[in-house]
């Protein structure tokens, strides 16, 4: 599993009481104001399709804010995304194919995290240039565009990498839906 990131500023600590603060004011609304039902629906339908052309999992989540106690105990959003790509079932594709793009709010921070069956084809340095065109985007507030972009990108890189077995269906075993957290 390759875990890619944003970089953050300032390394996080336990008990940082400004990081503490901003979790504690970003509320998931502010997640759903910046991606409404209309572009979830966007972004589930571009999931939906890239996932007929090849044999990624594709996971997104959107989270407003990371659980105050982790944050309170210097829990990066990193550590975050591996929980996550655990315990929604990314880590566990037939083919150890899964992809989780994980968006933390309240830290401005973007996590890629690809199981083996991915990363023994794809260079870490593909993952990083994903995360940065995103953030990119995010920087000129183009927050829904940037996501469907990264989502092309990573279609793209999937089905050269993994493409769809000929006639055979999709294996669509995780949600297309995006998790807002």
């Amino acid at each position: 599993m390759t875990m890619t990131h944003e970089p953050i500023a300032m390394q996080q600590k336990p008990h940082n009481v400004s990081r503490w603060l901003r979790h504690l004011g970003t509320w998931r609304a502010h997640a759903r104001w910046i991606f409404p039902d209309k572009a979830l629906d966007a972004l589930e339908a571009a999931i939906r399709e890239s996932e007929t052309e090849h044999r990624c999992e594709i996971r997104l989540v959107i989270e407003a804010a990371m659980p105050l106690a982790a944050v309170w105990h210097g829990h990066t959003c990193r550590q975050r995304a591996v929980h996550l790509f655990r315990q929604l079932g990314v880590a566990h594709t037939s083919e150890r194919t899964g992809i989780l793009l994980y968006i933390n709010i309240a830290d401005h921070d973007i996590e890629l995290i690809a199981d083996k069956g991915v990363n023994a084809l794809v260079s870490a340095h593909t993952w990083d240039t994903v995360v940065a065109q995103m953030s990119a985007g995010f920087r000129d507030e183009r927050y829904v565009q940037s996501v469907l972009d990264a989502l092309n990108t990573l279609r793209g890189i999937a089905r050269e990498s993994l493409p769809a077995h000929a006639g055979a269906a999709p294996d669509n075993a995780l949600t297309d839906r995006p998790l807002i957290l």
